[in-house]
């Protein structure tokens, strides 16, 4: 059987670190929004919601909240996306956190839409969470899901030596046949 060539913007999507300083036009952000909103959720809960920072200072308070680490590479990204949702807003089967789920698939449709447009889309998981709640002025009972750091591509020379053979590794995954079963789990 043969296998359907997967999609180039998918194979083309990279979590890249070399971002330019360069404002990015609302226009192109409201473009990524609302492919995000777009995204399927369960039971149309849509829990997802959209904090755009870009602008200062606000901006310096929020890259403040991110981890060391995201620090170094992130400072220049003139665009942080923050992505929160509210657990009470969960779509409840199984007793599965759903919306937690729902949350990633409008930040993929984000991400896709952001690397079509020509953008560097870097999602994260590092931030202190309570420096960035108090960032964006975020209010209980809603969680931070997800910060993007966005913006258009800077030459990789901008980033660290390690950084930049980081950024020019080759992208790997596992084979598809250590992670796909046909009718039963099996080793």
């Amino acid at each position: 059987m043969a296998v359907p060539s997967v999609h180039e913007l998918i194979l083309r999507r990279r979590s890249g670190r070399a971002i330019a300083s360069d404002p990015v036009d609302r226009g192109t952000i409201e473009t990524m929004l609302e492919a995000a909103r777009w995204a399927p959720s369960s039971g149309n809960a849509q829990p997802w919601r959209f904090v755009v920072v870009d602008e200062q200072p606000a901006l310096q308070e929020a890259r403040n909240a991110l981890k060391p680490g995201n620090k170094t590479w992130a400072a220049s990204a003139p665009i942080l996306l923050i992505i929160c949702a509210n657990p009470a807003d969960d779509y409840d089967v199984n007793g599965q956190q759903l919306y937690l789920f729902d949350s990633g698939l409008a930040v993929q449709n984000l991400l896709l839409q952001g690397i079509h447009l020509g953008l560097v889309v870097h999602p994260m998981a590092g931030w202190d969470e309570d420096a960035m709640r108090q960032a964006i002025a975020l209010p209980l009972p809603y969680r931070i899901m997800c910060v993007v750091a966005a913006g258009y591509p800077a030459p990789i020379t901008v980033l660290s030596e390690e950084l930049q053979k980081r950024e020019t590794a080759v992208r790997s995954r596992k084979e598809l046949a250590e992670i796909r079963y046909f009718n039963r789990w099996s080793s």
